[in-house]
């Protein structure tokens, strides 16, 4: 890989790490608090919801960290010798928000607070992190 764009890369990857911090420590649980002010028939969900969201933001921060070092390594031109453990790493963080994301979509079914805005949240999270972990997986398979 080319240095400037691994430092690209490298730097996109920092910026959204600090934007989802910033996303988890600030902005999700000020979002959740004005639903529950506008909405206070929710206010059962009110931690479930920060404690997902976290979790979720969570999952792609780790992504984000394994991709960074994924970087290091396509840079240094030792990619192929140590990189598909990372890239496995990946595909359990990925996994990990897959089964968050289908147990929020039931646990909010069963208790009824099935908004569409919501579930079609869910489903397209699902369908990306879905893409994403099924690229990576093709990418391993193929790749011995």
């Amino acid at each position: 890989m080319r240095r400037g764009t691994s430092i690209a890369l490298g730097a996109l990857l920092i910026v959204l790490l600090v934007l989802s911090v910033v996303t988890q420590l600030w902005l999700l649980p000020a979002a959740v608090r004005s639903m529950v002010v506008a909405f206070p028939e929710v206010s059962l969900l009110q931690v479930p919801a920060i404690t997902w969201g976290v979790l979720a933001v969570l999952c792609w921060q780790a992504v984000a960290v394994i991709a960074l070092r994924v970087i290091v390594l396509a840079r240094t031109d030792r990619f192929y010798a140590s990189a598909h453990g990372w890239l496995r790493a990946m595909v359990g963080c990925i996994a990990v928000f897959l089964v968050l994301v289908v147990s929020a979509f039931i646990a909010l079914t069963v208790m009824g607070y099935t908004t569409p805005g919501v579930m079609l949240g869910l489903i397209a999270g699902g369908l990306l992190a879905s893409v994403a972990a099924v690229a990576l997986v093709l990418y391993l398979t193929t790749r011995r």
